[in-house]
């Protein structure tokens, strides 16, 4: 599922987007979910791939707002929707793709729209985050599992010069956003790729390598069920 999110403090002009972007001929709503939001309470806890984000937030202004998610949401796709264009040159500095001026949207959009899609289909087999300061490319085919200690996530990997990250990302929003990735949430800190799962029992599970990992017993029955599913889709 990709996750698209329009905030912009007019509701009136939020709603209208999001039926326009539910309009565009590239809009699946079978693998895509547009929503809003009024303000940037709560941003940084919604799932984001695409983020239409207004500069003049009333109290709040959006350029400030685009620099504190990037310090955990470096991947998001970011395209400005503002009547602003003086404000670009600050644009570059939290990285956004696009200027969309709000009395442009009908031509504009489609096209715009078209162009941060291959972005985000582009970063399905990797996953942005910063880990030691740094943005990190993370490789999802190479991710074994992540275990969550206290305020850091740690990232073991399978080969590679890099086989452990940490990052400050929370372990709820890399399981959101890894949700479609063939990732299981074993266990309030655990957080496994099922590519790598051998065996799921309720006392507990083991990777192909023979690590052993806990498993909550509450969503164990959901969770061999995902990970049956899972199996069987790789092998048809």
């Amino acid at each position: 599922m990709l996750h698209i999110l329009v905030c912009d403090d007019e509701e009136t002009f939020a709603r209208a987007l999001v039926r326009k972007i539910e309009a565009l001929p590239d809009f699946s709503p079978r693998s895509m979910r547009v929503r809003y939001l009024t303000g940037p309470a709560g941003l940084a806890e919604e799932p984001c791939d695409l983020l239409f984000l207004d500069i003049d937030l009333g109290a709040a202004n959006g350029i400030e707002v685009a620099r504190a998610l990037r310090r955990t949401r470096p991947d998001t796709v970011l395209i400005f929707v503002t009547n602003y264009k003086e404000y670009a040159p600050e644009g570059y500095e939290v990285n956004a793709f696009r200027y969309l001026a709000k009395g442009e949207l009908d031509s504009k959009l489609p096209a715009y729209f078209e162009d941060a899609l291959a972005v985000c289909c582009a970063r399905r087999e990797t996953l942005e985050l910063v880990c030691g300061g740094e943005p990190v490319s993370v490789p999802l085919p190479s991710l074994r599992y992540i275990e969550s200690r206290g305020r850091d996530q740690h990232l073991y990997l399978q080969g590679g010069p890099r086989d452990h990250l940490v990052t400050h990302t929370t372990l709820t929003q890399l399981e959101s956003m890894l949700a479609e990735q063939g990732f299981l949430r074993l266990h309030k800190s655990y957080l496994v790729n099922m590519a790598y799962l051998d065996t799921l029992q309720s006392t507990g599970a083991r990777l192909t390598d023979g690590t052993p990992l806990p498993v909550s017993t509450r969503s164990y029955r959901a969770n061999k069920q995902r990970f049956l599913a899972w199996k069987g889709r790789q092998i048809c």
